[in-house]
């Protein structure tokens, strides 16, 4: 059951001003299942967990972006 967040007005308001979102926080707090539940598909979901991408992204940073092209 997905539980709404008070952060989601703004979110939709900082993703009209930005091409980029960053959420951080604590671990287990719902900030993957807020973008997957509420922003996808506008958005495209990489997680630098996957240690594939993030090895990517700090050897590659071009071909990186060029894998996961904006928004």
């Amino acid at each position: 059951m997905y539980i709404n967040r008070h952060i989601l007005p703004y979110l939709h308001r900082m993703k009209k001003q930005f091409r980029v979102l960053l959420i951080t926080g604590s671990r287990q707090v719902g900030k993957s299942t807020l973008l997957k539940e509420k922003l996808l598909p506008d958005y495209g979901y990489v997680t630098l967990d996957d240690f594939t991408e993030l090895g990517l992204a700090q050897k590659d940073p071009a071909l990186f972006f060029k894998n996961h092209p904006l928004p």
